[in-house]
């Protein structure tokens, strides 16, 4: 379910990278190691609701609504044995030292996917099927950069019932951690997203990471 690989870029588009994840991974984190400056380039199966989310970009370092980027993943999806770059300084800048980790669901391990917000109504509560019970959570949205924050729980700091403090980190910024009381819940099948506009405004575009 977790692979990491590094490489040198060459700059040129349509550039594959070969990876031992035995499995299409369904998210890979990119970072130019030599160059500062440069965003982690991210890639997700749920990006653009699923549909040729190999043409979108995630900046991990970001709030950044997704992009269009051809220049990331040259449009080109990852199989089970390498991923595409474009010619992105993110991931693919000539003679520089990149790194990637790619991640891939495993049953009763690891799970990618993605959910749409049904609003902060009562009863509007999104229950997620993991087929286990999560000890650690990736949380971002992808539509829109406001409350865009790559929101980060795990079970050993405080990932609690709804009504309760749950602590939170987030990815892309320095601050101490914080708590939220209606974010979610774990369950033992998964998680529930509870009443909460960081994770279920009306409409909006979601993805996540968890594992057991």
């Amino acid at each position: 379910g977790f692979d990491v690989v590094t490489y040198t870029g060459d700059g040129v588009s349509g550039k594959q990278i070969p990876h031992s994840l035995n499995a299409v991974p369904e998210m890979i984190w990119v970072k130019n190691r030599d160059e500062g400056g440069e965003n982690w380039g991210v890639y997700h199966k749920g990006l653009n609701g699923g549909s040729s989310p190999e043409d979108y970009l995630l900046k991990l370092n970001l709030t950044d609504a997704e992009s269009d980027a051809a220049s990331m993943w040259n449009d080109t999806a990852p199989t089970a044995t390498h991923f595409t770059l474009g010619n992105s300084a993110y991931g693919n800048s000539n003679t520089r030292a990149h790194i990637a980790m790619l991640f891939a669901s495993v049953d009763g391990i690891s799970k990618c996917g993605s959910w749409t917000g049904l609003g902060t109504s009562a009863g509007n509560e999104i229950d997620v099927n993991l087929g286990f019970s999560p000890r650690f959570i990736i949380i971002k949205r992808t539509d829109n950069s406001d409350l865009g924050s790559w929101y980060t729980y795990d079970t050993t700091r405080g990932l609690t019932t709804l009504g309760s403090a749950s602590k939170r980190l987030q990815l892309d910024d320095s601050d101490a951690e914080a708590t939220c009381n209606s974010c979610l819940e774990p369950t033992s099948t998964g998680f529930t997203i509870g009443l909460s506009a960081r994770h279920n405004t009306s409409s909006a575009k979601y993805i996540y990471y968890a594992h057991a």
